[in-house]
């Protein structure tokens, strides 16, 4: 029987996206939860803690997993495959979301071409934001 390797995308192995997703949905409920505790209803409070959680832990994982020496431009790739690995499970479901809303409105009476906009502005931001603290946490993670 032959041995067969991890699945990789990205020539990352599929692990790492799951471990990253794993920190995603931890971070999500710590910046509820830090939310709720000081009283406010900022939306950026559970994206910058999942962002934050989901790099500390891609870098820690990936560290672990890769036997090589990673580039800043190979943390870019982890992030950019990442975001489209997101994109595609949370698209569907914000869609279907917006549309079980009000079938008159589903996008709250806005324009969703401005939406759209909005979301791949935010995608990319964030990408770059994982990126940049991907690197960081992998330099800091790594053996000397």
């Amino acid at each position: 029987m032959e041995d067969i390797g991890p699945i990789e995308l990205g020539s990352f192995p599929i692990a790492i996206y799951g471990a990253m997703f794993g920190a995603t949905v931890g971070g999500q409920f710590a910046g509820v939860a830090i939310d709720a505790a000081i009283g406010k209803r900022l939306v950026w409070l559970p994206i910058a803690c999942s962002a934050l959680l989901e790099a500390v832990v891609g870098a820690r994982f990936t560290l672990s997993r890769v036997p090589r020496a990673l580039t800043v431009g190979d943390w870019g790739r982890l992030s950019a495959y990442y975001s489209l690995s997101l994109a595609l499970f949370s698209v569907p479901l914000a869609l279907w979301t917006a549309a079980s809303r009000s079938p008159q409105a589903p996008f709250g009476g806005n324009d969703p071409a401005s939406i759209l906009g909005l979301v791949l502005a935010v995608l990319i931001g964030l990408t770059l934001l994982r990126w940049g603290l991907l690197a960081l946490f992998g330099r800091r993670g790594a053996p000397r």
